[in-house]
């Protein structure tokens, strides 16, 4: 028993002395499944389309009565969503297309150049001078298309009262620019008008009134009423749109008088006569002290690389106090940009001046161009079309189809109608069409605004689309697919349509052809 118990016990010993077995290696993870990996190879892809975008775009579009620049662009993109999708099914990788970049990119990035530039370059005589009917066609417009189309969604019975209200901001959102690249403005200058004051001012309120919605979701009950949803949803956007519209003005008027002064005091340090000055170059409450006049001397050192750098400061200063507020910053921006190309614009330097527009011109393509881009390749990701139900992204694409058009002759011919009675210069029947189809258009705006809303992204835990719900699956695929055919198909039948209708409805002596190679 004794020596039994010592055999246990030095077995025992023995057993505890054995040395664990090493881990077995982790498998390496392949070369597709690494994040920045992924990320760099799209960024690449992305790079090379953009430069073929802006290297061969502005020579293939005025050539072809079919292409636009967006069709082109977005036709590049599906070139480029080929190959990488190319690359998915015949080689190991798995590169991730939707892993490039956060949904709130779009919304923070790609959206604020486009949005202060439609601000910046708009023609404010014609808009002061039509501001009446382009109001009513970009604010009442566009609660109108939201109505109908948060209505015509709520129809198929599949999607949750919150989600038809955001498809509705979302379709809301117009994209005139196919239009406005045909449209002469010479020649029709009240239709071109209404056309691109429509879009800008339609762009605005969309985004404003999807940030309405998401805050009224945070801050109310999930058992509120859907007329209480509603009114909330509407105080808040007025609100909003005041308020941002207010802080845009602000900021604004405060750049254009500090380079008021600017130029005042750079007169007044070169030794100008201020007799002349005091009459000409400055305000009356500015000269009324010389010791003030002379005070701004500081400011007469800004040369026009600091005047182009302070006017984009002061830009996105006003976008950062707006969103700090919990305003729409878009809605800012749109309202800097107009304030600034009307007062501040005109006291810069002539180097300034050309930088300033050059410059916001090119950002505001980049980003229009880059979102194009991303739909087609984004398009011919596998992983977008893995959690949807299919039946009900063909069904929604068709539904907005129809009830985006429904919208638009709802509300389109009533408003042309009142605008003859009260303004001299009257809007055919051809022009009235031109602007319905103009407004069936959706584009860059509406891409964005459906990334932000319903992409996952980090705080979710994930940003790839596959592990999204399957509601906003089915959105963002429908929606993508939509803008497709918009941008490709209905864009191509723009140019040559348009064209058409200038020969025929304005004679004037000038040659069709030379109409659409513009």
């Amino acid at each position: 028993s004794c020596r039994f118990d010592s055999w246990c016990l030095g077995e025992a010993h023995a057993l505890m002395e054995v040395p664990a077995p090493p881990p077995l290696p982790e498998p390496a993870e392949p070369a597709g499944d690494d994040p920045l990996e992924s990320q760099q190879v799209f960024l690449l892809i992305l790079v090379l389309l953009l430069i073929l975008c802006f290297s061969v775009g502005n020579y293939v579009t005025p050539r072809t009565k079919w292409l636009t620049e967006g069709s082109f662009a977005c036709l590049v993109g599906l070139v480029g969503g080929l190959v990488m999708l190319l690359i998915n099914v015949f080689g190991d990788e798995d590169y991730s297309i939707s892993l490039a970049f956060d949904s709130e990119a779009f919304f923070d990035v790609l959206l604020p150049p486009i949005i202060f530039y439609q601000g910046y370059s708009m023609h404010k005589h014609r808009f002061f001078k039509n501001a009446a009917v382009i109001t009513l066609f970009g604010l009442v417009g566009t609660i109108v298309s939201f109505l109908v189309i948060s209505v015509a969604t709520a129809t198929l019975r599949t999607f949750s009262t919150r989600t038809c209200l955001r498809i509705g901001a979302i379709m809301a959102a117009t994209d005139s620019v196919a239009v406005l690249q045909v449209l002469n403005p010479d020649r029709s200058p009240l239709l071109h008008s209404i056309v691109f004051g429509e879009g800008v001012i339609n762009d605005a309120s969309s985004i404003v009134l999807l940030r309405s919605i998401r805050n009224t979701y945070r801050s109310i009950g999930v058992d509120e009423a859907l007329s209480g949803v509603i009114t909330h949803i509407f105080f808040g956007f007025f609100v909003t749109f005041a308020l941002s519209s207010l802080i845009g003005i602000c900021i604004g008027l405060f750049s254009a008088l500090l380079m008021r002064m600017r130029s005042f005091s750079s007169a007044h340090h070169q030794g100008a006569d201020r007799d002349r000055l005091s009459r000409s170059a400055a305000p009356e409450w500015i000269t009324r002290s010389e010791s003030l006049a002379g005070g701004f001397s500081l400011l007469s050192q800004i040369n026009g690389t600091h005047q182009v750098a302070f006017i984009f400061l002061l830009a996105y200063l006003a976008f950062v106090i707006a969103e700090t507020l919990g305003l729409s910053g878009i809605m800012t921006l749109f309202v800097t940009g107009l304030v600034m190309s009307h007062y501040t614009h005109h006291n810069l330097e002539e180097s300034a001046k050309i930088t300033t527009q050059e410059l916001f011109h090119a950002l505001s393509l980049l980003s229009e161009v880059t979102i194009y881009i991303f739909v087609g390749m984004d398009s011919l990701y596998k992983g977008n079309w893995t959690n949807v139900n299919k039946v009900h992204v063909f069904s929604l694409i068709l539904l907005l189809l129809l009830s985006i058009l429904l919208a638009r002759l709802v509300f389109v011919f009533p408003v042309c109608y009142l605008q003859n009675i009260w303004n001299r210069n009257k809007l055919q029947l051809a022009d009235m069409a031109t602007i319905v189809w103009a407004g069936t258009l959706r584009g860059a705006v509406s891409v964005a605004l459906v990334i932000y809303s319903f992409a996952p992204n980090r705080t979710q835990g994930t940003k790839d689309p596959e592990l999204a719900d399957r509601e906003s699956s089915t959105v963002i695929a429908a929606v993508m697919a939509l803008v497709v055919f918009e941008i490709i198909v209905m864009g191509m039948v723009t140019k040559p349509g348009e064209t058409l209708q200038t020969c025929s409805s304005r004679p004037l002596p000038i040659s069709c052809s030379e109409i659409s190679s513009r």
